[in-house]
């Protein structure tokens, strides 16, 4: 959710004129998001015991978004657990003494709302959409469940079984997921990036209820979290909510991150896997840098002017014009530390991927040695701005954006600086960046091609 299309969402709440404040300081006007005159107070509290609250009134629609954000993912596993923050997405579900097994479902889903959550390398997020009504239960479960989370040896067991035939499903069994979990290992060497968010089948079977525990007590705690309320509300009376329920929850430091320092990358790393598919694919990965970095502007303009639609510089070469790719596409992935600028093909049948890297470091070349122009850069902010504004038109949308900048960011109210950055993204920029991050040396590559797997 970071990268492309975290900053796709934050762009495009620059562009309706997004306000933002404390509930102190009242409607503010954003005039980094243009002076447009269109504004939304967004409101934020800290309670008594670290919690941060984001509050968004907006009657246009009689739903309610509920996020609860914590600042835990696979980043903050080690080996020997990987993929317990997504087992805890399971976990989190299967009740409390108060509210048992699922009733997230049957309270909630029952009456029509809708309960889900994700997880990412960065970050888990529970959500609920709702009418007005169930807001103060939503509340009252979620703050439940972040206190009195019941877990036990059965309800492991049993969640482990679920996550491993996920995992079956859409990474073992599927050649897109094996070519993404390989290309994450062979792109970083020691950054906890580098394994996959679902984790891999030796730690998940390793994984005991201590652990677990620990885990929760660590991680899902008022400290870590932020609780983003947008739509249908009256915030002074949510706030009230928020504070009956939450707050007896005790205090707990906010858990630090020891990230371990990647390497630098020096030479090209390749790997090559076989699957039974009918013609090749290939997936490479360049290290780039991470969302609070200036560069993450120009690398996005970059990547939406080579690999965005079909009039993508990408597209229309080996597609439309040399006819030897049934499909290429890339993106720029900055999240909170250093990601990849992600390119992704498949070739038509007989055809190797030999011939699309050639064309591909063409297409690289060209942007390295010759600028893009003017007019393809403000094309490029258009798409970047105007793709994401149908996500932020709902609540969950607009709470989807304030989450993933209040996390990744530490403040939600940043959101409006990008529109004018983006604006300010020059072709020299743009050149700069590509002889800067798309070279060789700097490039993971996976292949798949036809055969027995392996």
């Amino acid at each position: 959710m970071a990268g492309s299309d975290f900053r796709r969402r934050w762009l495009a709440v620059a562009l309706f004129g997004l306000a933002s404040g404390c509930a102190s300081a009242g409607r503010i006007a954003d005039e980094s998001a243009g002076g447009l005159g269109i504004s939304i107070e967004l409101q934020t509290h800290r309670l008594a015991n670290g919690l941060s609250v984001v509050l968004v009134e907006d009657p246009t629609v009689p739903v309610v978004s509920y996020q609860t954000w914590f600042r835990v993912g696979s980043v903050d596993e080690r080996p020997g657990i990987t993929g317990i923050s997504h087992l805890f997405e399971h976990l989190m579900f299967k009740g409390t003494p108060k509210y048992g097994p699922k009733q997230f479902f049957q309270q909630l889903e029952a009456r029509g709302a809708e309960v889900n959550a994700f997880t990412t390398r960065d970050y888990t997020v529970y959500y609920e959409s709702f009418v007005p009504p169930l807001l103060e239960k939503v509340i009252d479960m979620e703050s439940d469940r972040m206190r009195n989370l019941a877990l036990t040896e059965e309800v492991l067991e049993s969640e482990k079984r679920v996550v491993f035939e996920e995992r079956r499903l859409r990474t073992d069994n599927t050649p897109d997921g094996r070519m993404e979990e390989a290309i994450w290992a062979l792109a970083y060497e020691r950054h906890p990036y580098r394994w996959p968010v679902i984790g891999y089948p030796g730690d998940l079977a390793a994984i005991q209820l201590p652990q677990v525990i620990q885990y929760f007590r660590t991680h899902y705690q008022p400290a870590n979290a932020v609780l983003v309320v947008t739509g249908a509300i009256d915030a002074k009376r949510t706030l009230a909510l928020l504070r009956r329920y939450y707050e007896p929850i005790p205090a707990l430091p906010r858990p630090e991150r020891a990230i371990a320092k990647e390497p630098e990358q020096n030479e090209e790393r390749r790997l090559v896997l076989r699957d039974g598919v009918a013609s090749e694919r290939f997936v490479q990965a360049y290290r780039i840098t991470s969302a609070t970095d200036e560069d993450s502007f120009a690398l996005d303009v970059l990547a939406n002017i080579l690999f965005e639609g079909t009039t993508s510089r990408a597209h229309q070469l080996l597609v439309e014009q040399k006819d030897v790719a049934v499909g290429v596409g890339g993106s720029s992935f900055t999240p909170t530390y250093p990601g990849l600028f992600l390119v992704s093909g498949t070739m038509k049948r007989g055809i190797p991927v030999a011939e699309a890297e050639r064309l591909l470091d063409q297409l690289i070349d060209t942007a390295q040695e010759t600028r893009v122009t003017p007019e393809e850069i403000q094309i490029s902010v258009r798409q970047l701005t105007v793709q994401a504004i149908d996500s932020v038109r709902t609540p969950q949308g607009l709470g989807n954006l304030i989450g993933t900048v209040a996390t990744i960011l530490g403040d939600p109210r940043r959101y409006g600086e990008d529109l004018v950055k983006y604006t300010r993204v020059t072709p020299a920029d743009v050149q700069r960046v590509a002889r800067k991050y798309l070279v060789p040396n700097n490039r993971s590559v996976v292949t798949l091609v036809p055969g027995v797997k392996r």
